[in-house]
C-alpha cells in the first residue's frame, strides 16, 4: 500500500443476529491479513472506525498520517437513524 492510503467501500450485511462487513481480497492482501486473522477496531471520538491487524502498533508518524488522511475525508449525513426507522424488529 502506498503512503496515500486506500479507500475501501464496505457493505454491511446481516449475518445471523449480527451485522458483518466483507473485506475485499485486494484490500486484505494490501494489509497482509487472511482467513482466521484478528483485526482490532478502534472507534475515534468522531465516530470513525479504524481497523488494524492485531499486534501491529503504529508509530507516531503513521498516527499523524492517519489523522491527516481521516481529516480530509468528507463527512456525510448519518444514515443509521433512517435505516432504523425503516426496519421492523
Amino acid at each position: 500500500m502506498t503512503g496515500k492510503g486506500m479507500r475501501i467501500e464496505l457493505t454491511v450485511s446481516k449475518w445471523g443476529n449480527s451485522l458483518a462487513v466483507r473485506l475485499p481480497g485486494e484490500s486484505a492482501r494490501a494489509i497482509g491479513v487472511g482467513e482466521g486473522d484478528t483485526l482490532i477496531a478502534e472507534v475515534s471520538p468522531d465516530g470513525r472506525l479504524v481497523l488494524a491487524p492485531e499486534g501491529r502498533a503504529i508509530d507516531k508518524g503513521e498516527a499523524r498520517r492517519l489523522r491527516r488522511f481521516l481529516g480530509g475525508q468528507t463527512e456525510t449525513a448519518p444514515v443509521v437513524g433512517d435505516m432504523r426507522r425503516g426496519a421492523r424488529y
